[in-house]
C-alpha cells in the first residue's frame, strides 16, 4: 500500500460540517495517512477567514489596540466546530496562549500560522491521527529561505514516528524555532 498525503483548504475545513466531508473523505482510502490542513475558510460570502481575523490581530497588537473583539471571534468559531463534532479536546488552554502570545508581539508570521496549527489540532483529534506540528518539519534557514534538504530528512524521520499524522500547512521554522510563513 502506498502512502497518500492530502491537502485541504479553507473551504474544505470551514466549520463542522465540512470536517464532517474531510473525515468521510481521508478514512475511505487507508492509503490517506498524512492530513494538511488550512485555516477554516469563510462560510459565505459574508464571513471572514481565520488567517485574516489573525494578521488583524497581529496588527492591532502591534498599534497597542485590543485584539479582544477581533480574537472573539477566532475563539467563536473554533469552539464552535469543537463543540458541534463532540470533541473531547479541550481548545482553550491553545486559543488563551495564542491571544497572549500575540498580544505580547509574536508578530505576523506566528498569528498567521496559529489558524492552520488549530485547525491541525482539532481535525487530529476528530480523526484519531497524531498531531506533527509544522514547525517541527518544515525548516527555513538562517536568510529566511526554505530549507528542503533539512524538510525533507525531518519528514522522513517523521513517517517513521507516525503512521498517521495531521501536519498543518503555509508555515515551518527558522532555526532559531520561531514561526516562519
Amino acid at each position: 500500500m502506498g502512502i497518500k498525503v492530502v491537502k485541504f483548504g479553507g473551504s474544505s475545513l470551514a466549520d463542522a460540517n465540512q470536517f464532517r466531508k474531510v473525515k468521510e473523505i481521508v478514512l475511505a482510502d487507508p492509503a490517506r495517512r498524512y492530513v494538511v490542513p488550512s485555516a477554516p475558510g469563510k462560510r459565505s460570502y459574508k464571513d471572514e477567514k481565520i488567517t485574516d481575523l489573525l494578521y488583524a490581530c497581529a496588527r492591532m497588537a502591534a498599534n497597542g489596540e485590543s485584539i479582544g473583539e477581533a480574537f472573539s471571534q477566532v475563539t467563536e468559531r473554533y469552539v464552535d466546530i469543537a463543540f458541534e463534532l463532540e470533541l473531547a479536546f479541550d481548545i482553550m488552554p491553545v486559543l488563551d496562549k495564542v491571544k497572549a502570545d500575540i498580544e505580547n508581539g509574536a508578530g505576523p508570521d506566528y498569528a498567521a500560522s496559529r489558524g492552520e496549527y488549530i485547525n491541525g489540532l482539532l481535525l487530529a483529534a476528530y480523526l484519531g491521527y497524531d498531531f506533527v506540528d509544522a514547525a517541527q518539519v518544515i525548516c527555513f534557514d538562517a536568510a529566511e529561505e526554505y530549507d528542503g534538504e533539512c524538510t525533507v530528512q525531518r519528514i522522513k524521520d517523521m513517517v517513521k514516528a507516525h503512521e498517521r499524522a495531521v501536519v498543518p500547512g503555509f508555515y515551518g521554522a527558522l532555526p532559531d524555532g520561531s514561526i516562519k510563513t
